[in-house]
């Protein structure tokens, strides 16, 4: 059993460093050297987003296993779109992605009843978990500065 959480502040480096690790092993082989400095330049070195997720203003939900991060899902400041999404490679096909999406989705209902839908842009290496989960395509894939993905929605 996982224990699902915002993050805390003290957290937010430990979280990033989670998702380079694990970008780096899965999404980075897909991806030019000009991606992978994009995702680094936009996430992981950005100090706007680093000091946004903070805040609490982007939200970042984790997934601890005897108080080990192993798993987080992201938020952009708009509460709608998720742009962060890693799992430890030992504890994929695990349900972790899967129980912090359902602890995002609950906690975002609570804060705005209203939500009808979340948005991502999917890697490649992410896309079956997206299809999984109840996620469809709004278009092909694209590529934006070396980032692959696929835009895609989740209506609750």
């Amino acid at each position: 059993m996982y224990i699902i959480r915002k993050i805390t502040a003290d957290e937010v480096n430990d979280a990033l460093e989670l998702a380079l690790e694990v970008f780096m092993q899965f999404e980075a082989p897909d991806y030019s050297s000009k991606g992978v400095e994009t995702f680094k330049q936009d996430i992981i070195e950005n100090s706007t987003f680093i000091n946004n997720c903070k805040s609490g203003a982007c939200p970042i939900y984790g997934a601890f296993d005897n108080g080990k991060l192993i798993g987080i899902i992201g938020m952009r400041s708009n509460k709608t779109h998720i742009n962060l999404a890693f799992v430890k490679k030992e504890y994929h096909r695990h349900g972790v992605a899967t129980a912090i999406f359902r602890f995002l989705v609950k906690d975002l209902l609570s804060e705005n009843p209203d939500l009808h839908e979340i948005t991502l842009n999917s890697s490649p290496y992410g896309k079956p978990f997206y299809l999984h989960t109840g996620f469809t395509p709004l278009s092909e894939e694209q590529e934006i500065d070396g980032i692959k993905f696929t835009p895609m929605k989740y209506i609750i």
